[in-house]
């Protein structure tokens, strides 16, 4: 699934329960995080460190993909299908994803 193909803001916020706007600030403020905490851009890591196209291959997929399965709670294999990934990697990805998102709400709350 890509988040660049859904159209209306209804859809937007049935799929990740925020507007696009409010989903493109969050990714703005998600990407920071990612480079305070790495040193580098999501982008740059892959090019410099990831053989194989990655599944989530943007910060925006990323962030779309948590939002995604916390608005709709799929298991894992169900959520691996609609991204095209296993359900081992759709459960590692949310793992690791979701740390990214906590951090940047954290800071956000701080601010």
């Amino acid at each position: 699934m890509n988040y660049r193909n859904i159209t209306t803001d209804r859809q937007f916020r049935d799929t990740t329960s925020y507007g696009k706007s409010e989903f493109l600030a969050l990714l703005s403020d998600y990407e920071s995080t990612y480079i305070e905490l790495n040193g580098c851009t999501y982008e740059d890591y892959i090019k410099e460190n990831v053989m194989e196209s990655p599944k989530l291959p943007t910060l925006g997929d990323a962030l779309f993909f948590i939002l995604f399965q916390m608005k709709n709670d799929l298991v894992f294999g169900s959520l691996g299908a609609v991204f095209g990934m296993s359900g081992a990697s759709a459960s590692n990805n949310f793992k690791q994803f979701t740390k990214l998102l906590e951090a940047t709400l954290e800071k956000k709350s701080n601010a």
